[in-house]
C-alpha cells in the first residue's frame, strides 16, 4: 500500500508574504520535491509565475475555485498529483490571499479517500507584522485565517519594534491558542524550522509541537467564568482590539457522539455566523481513545486521537473562538448530549 504523502497549507492575507516563504522553502530545503498547487483569483495566475524553480510540477487552480468553492477541480488535481506520486514527496498549497483555509484544509480532513493519500502535517498562517492588527479589525478573513491555522509566521518584523512584536505574539496567541508562534526576520530564518511543528489533533494540551518535544500546552488563562448549572472550570477572554473572543469548556461527563455530532451540524447550519472555530477533545463512553471533533468551515469533523492514559482524567476539552459568543448557549448545546 502506497505511503500518504504530506501537505503543508500556507495561508496568510494578501501581501503578507506566502510566497516569499515559499520560495524560500523550496530554495532551502533542495533536498525535498515540492509539489505545489497554486490558487489565485482571476484568469492568470501571477503567482505561479513568481515561483522561483520552475522545473517543479506545479498545479494552478484559478477563478478562486479551491478556496472559495469545494468544487471538483481540487479532486481533480489530487488525482493527478497521485499519479505522478513517484515525482515529488511533499505537496505544498498556497491559497490566494482572500482565502478561507478551512474550506481549503476540508477534503483532508473529511474525506475518507483523500485522508488515504494526502495527509495535511501542518497549516502555515504568514501575517504582516505592521498590518495584521488593522487587518483584524476590518478584514473578517484574516481572522479565519488566524484561527485556523497551526504555525502563526510573523513577517516583515523589521518594520515594528520588539516590544511590539512581543505584544502581537501575546494578542494572536490569545486569538488562537493551539498554534505556535514564529517570528520571521528578512535574512537568517531557518526554514527547517516550520517542519519541525506537526498537527496534533489528539489532545488540545499538546496543541502543535515540535517533534520530540515534551513541552505542554497549558489553555490560556482568561476572566474566569461564574460556573452555572454544572459548566467546569473554564476561560473566557475578551480580546481587547476588537470583539474576537475564545472560550474554553470542560466537562468530566461523557457524551453521545452522534447526538453531539449531529447539534453542532445543526449549529454550524443555522446559528455559526461569527464563529470561527471550533475544536475538541472528546470523552465518549465506551471509546478508548480520545475523540477528536473539529468544525472545517460549515461541516463537522470526527475522528479518532490517541488512547486515553491509564490513570489520565478522561474529561472534554472543547475551545470556541469567534466574535460575540454567549458561554451559557454553548454549554447548554453541549451539555444536551452529555450522557
Amino acid at each position: 500500500m502506497a505511503v500518504a504523502k504530506e501537505v503543508t497549507l500556507l495561508t496568510g492575507f494578501l501581501g503578507a508574504g506566502k510566497t516569499t516563504l515559499l520560495n524560500c522553502i523550496i530554495a532551502k530545503k533542495a533536498e525535498v520535491r515540492f509539489a505545489v498547487v497554486e490558487n489565485e483569483i482571476g484568469a492568470e495566475n501571477i503567482d505561479a509565475e513568481l515561483i522561483v524553480n520552475t522545473a517543479l510540477p506545479i498545479s494552478e487552480l484559478q477563478n478562486g475555485c479551491l478556496c472559495c468553492s469545494l468544487s471538483e477541480d481540487i479532486f481533480d488535481v489530487l488525482n493527478q498529483l497521485w499519479d505522478q506520486r513517484e515525482s515529488w514527496d511533499h505537496l505544498i498549497i498556497e491559497a490566494t490571499g482572500i482565502a478561507d483555509p478551512a474550506n481549503i484544509a476540508h477534503p483532508f480532513l473529511t474525506n475518507s479517500n483523500v485522508r488515504k493519500g494526502f495527509l495535511l502535517k501542518r497549516v502555515i498562517c504568514v501575517v504582516d507584522a505592521e498590518l495584521v492588527e488593522d487587518q483584524l479589525r476590518e478584514i473578517p478573513e484574516s481572522i479565519s485565517q488566524i484561527a485556523f491555522s497551526d504555525i502563526i509566521l510573523i513577517n516583515k518584523i523589521e518594520q515594528v519594534s520588539p516590544a511590539y512584536i512581543r505584544s502581537l505574539e501575546q494578542l494572536l496567541r490569545r486569538l488562537n491558542p493551539f498554534a505556535v508562534i514564529l517570528s520571521k526576520p528578512q535574512t537568517g530564518f531557518n526554514v527547517n524550522t516550520l517542519f519541525t511543528y506537526e498537527r496534533f489533533e489528539d489532545d488540545l494540551q499538546a496543541r502543535v509541537e515540535p517533534i520530540g518535544a515534551s513541552k505542554r500546552f497549558s489553555l490560556v488563562p482568561g476572566k474566569p467564568v461564574e460556573a452555572k448549572s454544572g459548566l467546569m472550570v473554564s476561560s473566557h477572554i475578551r480580546h481587547d482590539h476588537s470583539d474576537i473572543e475564545t472560550i474554553v469548556l470542560k466537562y468530566r461527563e461523557p457524551f453521545e457522539l452522534n447526538h453531539l455530532q449531529h447539534r453542532v451540524n445543526v449549529f454550524l447550519i443555522l446559528q455559526s455566523a461569527g464563529v470561527y472555530r471550533i475544536k475538541g477533545v472528546i470523552h465518549v463512553k465506551g471509546y478508548p481513545d480520545k475523540i477528536i471533533l473539529q468544525t472545517v468551515g460549515k461541516s463537522v469533523a470526527v475522528h479518532q486521537g490517541k488512547t486515553w492514559e491509564t490513570g489520565e482524567v478522561r474529561e472534554s476539552k472543547i475551545v470556541v473562538i469567534g466574535k460575540n459568543l454567549k458561554v451559557e448557549a454553548f454549554d447548554k448545546m453541549f451539555k444536551a448530549s452529555l450522557i
